[in-house]
């Protein structure tokens, strides 16, 4: 840190000028602070900011970032033709989206800060002095995603399942943002056998964190004798979303991304949701709401994921079945147990939209079952449930298709 004396100096007219000491200096210069690896004997010294062009500061923490969003995005761009979607549509989405997903993020910030905010409205827009928040970006992505698709006549869940991807990525790498600044870690750690990175992080000087939040970190930094160890909250989200990105290109590996569109983005909002709700747990600026939200939008993403891929086997199951049949190829045709299975499934379905009864709970579930049928399984055009007779078919277990070279590959992933 830079030392600065205070020294009273007379200006011209015997006026006394204000010690330079107590002159604010603008936010961001010189504010350099220790990192260290007392472990490793290691200590380095960084600034926040990496370097001043035209008189502007430029912080390391911009620039992690905008590493983390360019290697998202040539990621994506290198994946867009597997999920029907050229490189055009890809920049034209980046256009839209990088704004439009900051200013929703600072809107989603302001809202739940509105308590400090409302006694400094100036203070709104200010988005340059830190304070904007993933969840409200997320809402704004999807946003213009689904008017984008419906302009263009995209698939929408192909959209926001290349995004699920560049979402990951971006949030892996931008959490070393955090750690250059010293923020965002979470509670102080005790236990003398923990004390090492990465499980933990040694601060020193927590220039990065403000508020109510900033004042305990100073007691225990004190306590500590000029530092202390605290969890590495940063670094337990990037891991826990560089998991999340290999298991997002092991579904893409097996083209889930084809036969349920729509899939990693449902997986990337339970598994981005389901971390930051533990992670909650071990920060000290953690907001109830923020735990709450979490958990809610982890449960209904997982309840929502595993319905819409029952249904969506269904739908596969009977749209090649019909498919084989409209087209007089069922005789001898290669059906295993699963699809048959999924195919009786839409039987029941049918069952129970059509049952006449007068009694609520019985009406109650024809309506939810006609909404199904409409939504997830059926043509329009199609009224009733053809059974399909097994006798003519050749029933084989659910991985056997896989083992035979000749059968019959199916375009069932475009219905």
């Amino acid at each position: 840190m830079y030392n600065i004396h205070r020294r009273s100096v007379t200006l011209r007219g015997g006026a006394p000028c204000t010690p330079l000491a107590s002159i604010p200096l603008k936010e961001g210069r010189n504010m350099e602070h220790t990192i260290g690896f007392p472990n490793l004997g290691l200590e380095f010294t960084l600034s926040r900011v990496a370097c001043t062009v035209l008189g502007k500061d430029i912080y390391w923490y911009g620039i992690i970032i905008c590493a983390g969003f360019i290697l998202a995005a040539l990621y994506v761009n290198s994946r867009t033709k597997d999920f029907g979607i050229t490189s055009d549509n890809l920049t034209d989405c980046l256009i839209i989206c990088v704004p439009l997903g900051i200013i929703c993020a600072r809107i989603y910030y302001v809202v739940f800060e509105w308590g400090y905010y409302a006694q400094h409205p100036g203070e709104i827009i200010a988005i340059w002095k830190g304070g904007i928040a993933i969840y409200g970006a997320v809402i704004g992505v999807v946003i213009v995603l689904a008017v984008y698709s419906r302009i263009k006549k995209l698939s929408f869940a192909s959209l926001c399942d290349l995004a699920a991807f560049g979402l990951l990525i971006g949030q892996c790498i931008g959490r070393w943002g955090n750690f250059v600044n010293q923020e965002a870690f979470g509670l102080p750690i005790t236990n003398k056998a923990l004390q090492f990175f990465p499980f933990g992080v040694y601060i020193t000087d927590p220039s990065g964190v403000s508020g109510n939040f900033k004042s305990i970190v100073d007691k225990h930094i004190a306590a500590g004798g000029g530092g202390n160890w605290f969890c590495a909250t940063f670094f337990y989200e990037g891991v826990w979303n560089a998991i999340g990105v290999a298991i997002s290109v092991a579904l893409w590996r097996k083209d889930y991304h084809k036969k349920y569109p729509g899939i990693l983005m449902i997986f990337y909002l339970f598994w981005y949701c389901l971390g930051r709700f533990w992670l909650e747990f071990l920060r000290m600026d953690a907001v109830p709401i923020t735990k709450t939200a979490c958990l809610i939008v982890a449960i209904l993403a997982l309840a929502i994921g595993i319905v819409y891929v029952i249904a969506r086997n269904s739908k596969l199951a009977y749209s090649r079945l019909r498919a084989l049949e409209n087209g007089g190829n069922v005789n001898g045709a290669y059906v295993t147990e699963y699809e048959i299975a999924n195919y009786k499934r839409i039987g029941k379905i049918f069952g129970a939209a059509n049952k006449q009864s007068d009694k609520a709970g019985d009406k109650i579930a024809a309506f939810f079952a006609t909404l199904t049928l409409k939504i997830c399984y059926v043509r329009k055009n199609e009224k009733e449930y053809l059974p399909i007779d097994e006798s003519l078919v050749n029933v084989v277990p659910k991985g056997y298709k896989k083992r035979l070279k000749n059968i019959e590959k199916t375009a069932t992933y475009q219905i």
